[in-house]
């Protein structure tokens, strides 16, 4: 008999997204519904732990993990010609590890494709329809990878991003608490106009971040102001560099003594940017990355930043799959994980 959430709910007495934070293991929910809301998952079968599924059973399952086969490689302004310094997101192969982990522990075998996600031929999308399982590890994806896997009933979990109203298996970062607690740490000292260079405007985590950056200001009692916002038209040291230029250039009608990033690659660039006008961070002004990459910490000065742990991600994503594929649960879960802040020497007070 098929496993339904709703039934669970029903029985435990509380709502749908209540019962998945507890099968996630979100640290939102009180311990007393907890305990309720297990007992009621065990009382139904449902497999509480999923990273053990397939270690005891007689058929190993087969997944295909979906990256993007295409790297815009785009020289930042300081390194022009030398490809060994180019600079890449570390979030596909940490994740990519995590669902590793998982394999490994369940006896599942994993592949890699890697296709054009924004922009997929109809060989990938054919590959697709073919695949056991599906998870795909990006945040630009094209809706034709969607409709491909659900008109072919192929199970799928995306990592890095959400659909909006459109309701599927994903596992996103919790952006706005942790864009809110980045405008708070910055308000606290003192900084009261702060600028945001966001990511593509067209992907739902530069959505999110958004509203947390939005939500910061109106908690703080702060104004909302069009001119300290830039979009990005990636989230390259190469676009941070450009997008910090425009932003000082409109300092003289908009000034600001903050600048908050989508992503730490834009934050390099802006460093640079920085750098090159004469700024000085943090003395003359304070920034903030995203995401914790591993070169963070090794900026000058070292970068304040927004942790988000990709592996823990990489590790739910094929947990959900794994249980995706034994249960064929009938509603998406959308897995919000926690992020936090790290401090380091690229924000201070701000100057008098």
């Amino acid at each position: 008999m098929r496993i339904k959430l709703r039934d669970i709910a029903e029985r435990a007495h509380v709502s749908l997204s209540t019962v998945s934070r507890v099968i996630n293991n979100h640290p939102t929910v009180d311990a007393k519904t907890r305990e309720e809301v297990m007992a009621v998952l065990k009382e139904f079968g449902y497999p509480l732990n999923f990273a053990s599924l397939g270690q005891n059973s007689a058929t190993n399952h087969a997944i295909t993990v979906a990256v993007s086969g295409v790297q815009i490689l785009q020289d930042t302004p300081y390194r022009q010609g030398n490809e060994d310094n180019r600079q890449f997101s570390s979030f596909g192969p940490v994740v990519c590890n995590g669902i590793e982990l998982v394999c490994q522990r369940s006896n599942t075998l994993m592949t890699i494709q890697r296709i054009r996600l924004e922009a997929p031929t109809p060989e990938d999308l054919a590959l697709l329809a073919q695949a056991k399982g599906v998870i795909i590890v990006g945040g630009m994806v094209a809706a034709s990878v969607i409709d491909t896997l659900e008109e072919a009933n192929v199970p799928f979990v995306l990592v890095g991003a959400h659909l909006g109203i459109r309701m599927v298996n994903c596992v996103q970062g919790d952006y706005l608490s942790g864009f809110v607690e980045a405008m708070k740490v910055l308000v606290q000292n003192d900084h009261h106009q702060i600028a945001f260079v966001n990511g593509p405007v067209t992907t739902t985590t530069s959505q999110d971040k958004l509203s947390g950056y939005q939500l910061g200001l109106c908690q703080s009692g702060d104004c909302y102001h069009e001119q300290l916002v830039i979009s990005a038209e990636d989230f390259t040291p190469h676009d941070g560099y450009q997008a910090t230029q425009k932003l000082l250039a409109r300092k003289a009608e908009a000034d600001f003594s903050a600048i908050i990033y989508a992503s730490d690659l834009l934050a390099l660039g802006g460093l640079y940017a920085l750098q090159e006008a004469g700024i000085a961070v943090p003395e003359q002004l304070s920034i903030m990355g995203c995401y914790d990459e591993p070169i963070a910490q090794f900026t000058t000065p070292p970068l304040s930043t927004i942790h988000l742990d990709w592996q823990r991600m990489g590790e739910i994503a094929a947990q959900r799959l794994l249980a995706l594929l034994t249960h064929q649960n009938e509603y998406a879960l959308r897995i919000v994980v926690p992020m936090r802040l790290i401090m380091r020497a690229s924000h201070a007070r701000k100057a008098i």
